[in-house]
């Protein structure tokens, strides 16, 4: 089978849809891995050893919400990737009051280069652009090139550098 095959075979087996609260476990061992491979270029994205089970919480409150989306992209049955986005707001002194922002965006390794990520990315634009929301932004490691390039080939741009310093 080859990869453009398989491409195809993917998309018609693939559901981007509203995450389950039945599966919000399964996200978080997905989002655990992310932060394990978040880890890899920094330290601080270490994880408490409850943390996959406090995150399945806070996200069960989370979605409850309407200015929360959590999406999975579900192949045959399997979560095989997430996406959680959000409504957030500016302080008030700035023009642009409320934007949208992807928290999260993880797809296992071997469902990389699919388009799942795209799809995932999609479904966010989608919520964003039913809550008239017209900036998004996002964060990622600055050492992780492959998701920088990722997001850059999605039209999103450097906006500022966070820093940080440990004591």
């Amino acid at each position: 089978m080859t990869n453009g095959s398989f491409k195809l075979n993917i998309t018609t087996m693939l559901e981007i849809r509203a995450a389950r609260d039945n599966e919000l476990l399964r996200v978080a061992r997905l989002w655990s891995e992310f932060m394990a491979y978040n880890g890899k270029f920094n330290d601080s994205f270490r994880i408490r050893k409850q943390g996959k089970e406090i995150f399945s919480r806070e996200m069960l409150e989370k979605t409850s919400d309407k200015n929360n989306h959590l999406a999975v992209a579900d192949y045959d049955g399997e979560i095989v990737g997430f996406c959680f986005s959000y409504i957030s707001q500016k302080p008030r002194f700035f023009q642009l009051d409320k934007f949208g922002f992807i928290g999260d965006l993880f797809v296992l390794p071997e469902y990389r280069r699919m388009g799942i990520g795209r799809e995932l990315v999609d479904d966010a634009m989608n919520f964003f652009a039913g809550q008239k929301i017209k900036q998004i932004e996002l964060l990622v490691a600055k050492k992780n090139v492959e998701t920088i390039k990722f997001w850059e080939s999605l039209g999103f741009s450097h906006l500022l550098t966070w820093m940080y310093k440990r004591k």
